[in-house]
């Protein structure tokens, strides 16, 4: 029997769990198990991993891409961080809800949303290694970044992190909603 399994839902959002097997060698765990990723969604296969090293105080993202979709599984290996989703179709442009999990290497934690979740995180430690399991290939041209400390997202996190240039550069929340792309 696997030890990957489906821990939480939020709406769309999938919050799936590993065991850790240890003993004084280290430990063991199965990240990803088709079938049971599968069972809840359907039609998903990897297309790219991705993975980043990130200090301490740093934010990525809030990205998404729509050409062609990407939905991306993220999973902390190692350090601390805060995993977003924000949901950029418009049915949440009056809410503008983002969802927030904070993960450590003890969460044993994958957290899926579709491609039209914009996603990113917030390194709380030095080193902080993050692997993102994707549906398709990057496309610079089908990405759109949104700022990561907008005033209309709903969050307890402010702008006291460092960003990279794209993401201070990241278009507002409401210019997002006026594109009226349809997710």
């Amino acid at each position: 029997m696997t030890n990957f399994k489906l821990h939480k839902k939020f709406g769309e959002i999938k919050i799936f769990n590993y065991d850790r097997f240890e003993d004084n060698r280290g430990y063991f765990s199965e990240i990803y198990v088709k079938d049971m990723v599968r069972e809840h969604l359907a039609d998903f296969k990897i297309e790219q991993i991705n993975f980043s090293m990130t200090n301490k105080n740093v934010a990525r993202g809030l990205h998404l891409q729509i050409n062609p979709p990407m939905g991306k599984m993220m999973r902390l290996v190692k350090g601390k961080a805060i995993l977003f989703a924000f949901d950029c179709r418009r049915t949440n442009s009056e809410i503008k809800k983002i969802h927030y999990f904070e993960v450590n290497k003890d969460s044993n934690t994958i957290v899926w949303a579709p491609y039209y979740f914009a996603r990113g995180f917030i390194s709380l430690e030095d080193e902080t290694l993050i692997e993102y399991l994707c549906t398709s290939k990057y496309n610079k041209d089908g990405e759109y970044a949104i700022k990561f400390f907008d005033q209309d997202l709903d969050h307890p996190y402010h702008d006291n992190y460092k960003l990279s240039e794209k993401d201070m550069n990241a278009m507002s929340v409401r210019d997002w909603f006026s594109l009226n792309i349809d997710l």
